[in-house]
């Protein structure tokens, strides 16, 4: 069975303005462009509830355009495959992430498949053709930017490693198999939508932990090498 493409671009853009604003931007491209539209709120509100990061409610739309460079921070999402990018949208996001911003890609819905895998390489060497798309090392400075050695773990576990595409000794685009927006989604109740396989509530910790770490990872880069602040954090998580 084919799967029909289904993405979004989200460009989680981090202002680092007063309060070190967050906003979280997204981007259609085609089909339905929000796969899980109440992740986005959850993931707002626990950016504002349990770090520094001070976000507005509610997420902005843009078009792929010049404007995606007041955003740093940009989320592509999906399932069955990437669609075709034109020539100019490619050269905006390569220009983009050579200055400084960071593409996260998060594969949805996972079939057991690889055409999504497949078209994230093809995607990242139209982008950058000298980078090869690779694991990213359990202990790299992502996994250290807020929690300590979180997993790179999501609604599913297709995979125990984040990807990446390295520039300058730095992850201008990190991509998960996992479906980590999915381990966030709420019904009305504020209930979870998902179960996480198959590790249960175990995996959405970590899920929700590795979110905030490549957040953080895309304001701090490889400044932060610690926290001092994990008595806390874990507080928070607790009560979340």
């Amino acid at each position: 069975m084919v799967i029909r493409p289904l993405l979004l671009i989200l460009l989680l853009a981090a202002h680092c303005f007063a309060g070190d604003i967050f906003e979280l931007c997204i981007i259609r491209k085609s089909g339905n462009h929000l796969p899980h539209p109440s992740a986005v709120e959850s993931v707002l509100k626990y950016l504002a509830s349990s770090t520094s990061i001070d976000p507005p409610p509610e997420a902005v739309e843009l078009d792929l355009s010049g404007e995606i460079f007041d955003y740093p921070f940009l989320c592509l999402t999906g399932k069955g495959s990437l669609p075709d990018f034109t020539r100019k949208e490619t050269e905006l996001l390569a220009k983009h992430l050579s200055s400084g911003g960071l593409l996260f890609i998060d594969e949805t819905e996972n079939y057991g498949l690889d055409d999504f895998y497949r078209s994230v390489k093809d995607f990242s060497a139209g982008i950058f053709p000298a980078a090869a798309l690779e694991k990213i090392p359990p202990d790299d400075v992502i996994f250290r930017s807020f929690y300590l050695q979180p997993k790179a773990a999501g609604r599913n576990a297709v995979s125990p490693s984040l990807y990446g595409v390295r520039l300058d000794g730095r992850w201008a685009i990190v991509y998960s198999r996992n479906d980590i927006f999915g381990a966030w989604a709420r019904d009305e109740s504020g209930r979870f939508i998902y179960s996480c396989y198959p590790g249960g509530e175990a995996q959405r910790l970590e899920a929700v932990k590795i979110t905030v770490n490549i957040v953080m990872y895309s304001l701090t880069g490889t400044y932060k090498k610690d926290i001092i602040h994990r008595d806390f954090i874990e507080r928070k998580l607790r009560s979340w």
